[in-house]
């Protein structure tokens, strides 16, 4: 990337801007340790905070020598950290790229490897608790929360009829028994007793127990476009395998279908596709942080969007510019492997993908996606792109089925073939259609 383009991105988890190097060092340190313990960065030196750029007034291989001797001696372990400089307008600029640690948690030494942990959150060092510290020390075992054993807690919390739609929906002829868990390792035997991975009591749970309250998901409906005046919430906290389906049971209780008479034909559908709403509960379930105990995961119902919100920022190798592009970390490896075999999730990467593929064709705004906090937020708005009713007919012809032609088109609406394509190009300029082949080849589709 241009540093034009770099310059034009604010601070992030991944990218920091300094004029100078400071000359307390340790504020240097807790950004390359925060860096090191998420998804790397870069930190550029030598650029104002209004992205002038001013460049640095010492010799580059001074300042890396400098540098790199601060940061031998001031962070274990010592982190994956490269130099750069870069030539612009007459002036250096100076960067420091830290790759993501294999050996983490990372940690200022004069703090000690309790108190001088730091993590990035948004642009912000914050220091890491309890929680964040033990996700740490699994990502350098390279294990996820869901996957450890927890020994509080016997094989009979473990609901043999999830077990059993489990296994029909994968299509098997197994009968459902403890040995089925051990094998999918949900759970796992000592001795004489068995005991349930902490993604065995999730998914497979009746309800969820009292210690794993947290995952459950609340379903809340309000009446305008802010929480002041809620119509009605629910918290549903069956295991996770029966709850994707109950929350769009409430979510089709609480959505209002619309009606729309067009010359097609008239049609009641809900103003948000069910399938974007479902990937997002999929995505909410699935990748967020249950190392985070205290918030569960929400999806809140206004008038003019849908917020469905999840603790946990993205992944440490994942930046919000990635979404959509098919790149995937796996956070939750059991829950995902279950939801994927269950046939929740088709293919990893894809549901976020989906959720905007779901929107367009239904001429939704283009969804957002936030990290707020410690929180990722999906919002899919209600409102309809405005179009006019004749270009909404030539719209939905376009939808039902396989690629037409102006001809065709111009035939099934009763129009000219010259009004078809001038209402093909508006829904064209509008990025609702795609154009392809050439002369009589000529086909439109969604």
């Amino acid at each position: 990337m241009k540093i034009q383009e770099i310059l034009k991105q604010p601070e992030s988890k991944t990218l920091e801007f300094k004029k100078e190097i400071p000359k307390n060092r340790r504020n240097l340190l807790k950004t390359v340790v925060a860096f090191a313990n998420g998804a790397g960065g870069h930190i550029y030196i030598g650029v104002n905070d209004d992205r002038t750029i001013t460049g640095i007034n010492e010799e580059p291989f001074d300042m890396e020598e400098k540098l790199a001797s601060i940061i031998y001696d001031s962070i274990s372990p010592i982190p994956n950290v490269f130099f750069q400089t870069l030539a612009f307008e007459d002036k250096i600029i100076f960067i420091i790229k830290i790759l993501p640690g294999a050996n983490k948690p990372y940690y200022l030494k004069k703090l000690g490897p309790e108190g001088g942990i730091f993590l990035r959150m948004g642009s912000t060092n914050r220091k890491a608790d309890s929680q964040s510290i033990a996700e740490l020390k699994r990502q350098a075992r390279n294990i996820s929360i869901d996957q450890e054993i927890d020994p509080s807690f016997d094989c009979d919390v473990l609901d043999m009829g999830l077990l059993e739609k489990f296994i029909e929906l994968r299509g098997l002829k197994t009968k459902p028994n403890l040995d089925y868990f051990v094998k999918i390792k949900a759970a796992q035997r000592y001795d004489h007793t068995c005991h349930p991975s902490i993604g065995g009591m999730l998914l497979f749970s009746s309800t969820l127990p009292d210690k794993y309250s947290y995952a459950r998901f609340r379903v809340s409906r309000f009446k305008a476009e802010n929480r002041a005046d809620l119509i009605h919430s629910i918290i549903i906290n069956d295991g996770m395998l029966a709850m994707p389906e109950k929350i769009m049971d409430f979510v089709r209780l609480y959505m209002e279908k619309k009606i729309e008479i067009s010359a097609l034909r008239r049609k009641e559908d809900y103003d948000i596709p069910l399938l974007a709403i479902r990937e997002g509960i999929l995505n909410a379930i699935c990748h967020r942080d249950y190392s985070i105990t205290g918030s569960d995961n929400k999806l809140d119902i206004f008038s003019d969007r849908i917020e469905i919100i999840s603790p946990g920022t993205l992944p440490s190798g994942i930046t919000l510019q990635d979404l959509g592009d098919g790149i995937s970390e796996v956070r939750n490896r059991f829950i995902v492997k279950i939801f994927h075999e269950a046939g929740f999730v088709e293919q990893l990467g894809t549901g976020i993908m989906r959720i905007k593929e779901a929107c367009r064709i239904n001429a939704l705004p283009e969804p957002k996606f936030q990290e707020i906090g410690n929180f990722f937020k999906i919002i899919i708005f209600r409102a309809r792109l405005a179009i006019s009713p004749e270009l909404e007919d030539v719209f939905e012809l376009i939808k039902q089925g396989s690629p037409l032609g102006s001809k065709e088109i111009a035939v099934n609406l009763n129009i000219h073939q010259n009004t078809a394509l001038k209402r093909l190009k508006q829904l064209e300029e509008k990025g609702l259609i795609h154009k392809q082949g050439r002369g009589s080849r000529v086909r439109y589709s969604v």
